[in-house]
C-alpha cells in the first residue's frame, strides 16, 4: 500500500480547503446570528424608551387631573361651608 507523496499533498490541499469552507461558512453563520441579536437588542431597547416614554406621559395626565380634582373638591368645599353658614 504505497501511498504517492503527491497523492498526500494533493489529499491535505483539499482537506485544508474544507476546512477553510466550512470555517468561512461558520463564521458568516456567526455574523448573522450576532446581527439578529443586536437587532433584538435594538427592537428591545427602542420598546423600553416607548415604555419609559409612556410612562412619563402618564404622570404627568395623573398629576393634571389630580390637581384638577384637588381644585374641584375645594371649589366643593367652599360652597358647602357657604351653605352652611346662616
Amino acid at each position: 500500500m504505497d501511498h504517492d507523496p503527491l497523492d498526500v499533498i494533493a489529499q491535505s490541499y483539499r482537506s485544508l480547503a474544507e476546512t477553510q469552507h466550512y470555517s468561512a461558512q461558520t463564521q458568516r453563520l456567526g455574523l448573522r446570528l450576532q446581527g439578529f441579536a443586536l437587532a433584538l437588542l435594538g427592537l428591545s431597547l427602542l420598546g423600553a424608551g416607548v415604555l419609559f416614554w409612556q410612562h412619563g406621559g402618564q404622570t404627568q395626565a395623573l398629576r393634571a387631573e389630580t390637581q384638577t380634582l384637588t381644585a374641584q373638591t375645594e371649589a366643593l368645599l367652599e360652597v358647602l361651608r357657604q351653605r352652611q353658614i346662616p
